[in-house]
């Protein structure tokens, strides 16, 4: 799953525990699941940026400014 739709998916369970707390007839239940949920996508999250630093570091610098060099030169668009 891309980092986009982890993202997307921490903001929506985020939106449906707001929408489940000012739900008089939500249960405890319902809200302990929906925050498993977000433990789980913000563990992932984690994992993925703990990854990410691990390789910048292992690669330096130099590899850092490539890579950005590299991005440059590739054309915008189709």
């Amino acid at each position: 799953m891309p980092t986009r739709r982890l993202d997307d998916r921490i903001r929506e369970i985020c939106a449906q525990i707001s929408a489940v707390g000012r739900d008089p007839h939500s249960t405890d239940e319902e809200v302990e699941i929906l925050l498993q949920k977000l433990q789980e996508a913000i563990h992932q999250k984690v994992q993925r940026v703990r990854i990410i630093a691990t390789n910048k570091l292992l690669q330096g610098n130099d590899a850092d400014k490539q890579d950005r060099r590299t991005r440059l030169d590739e054309p915008l668009g189709p």
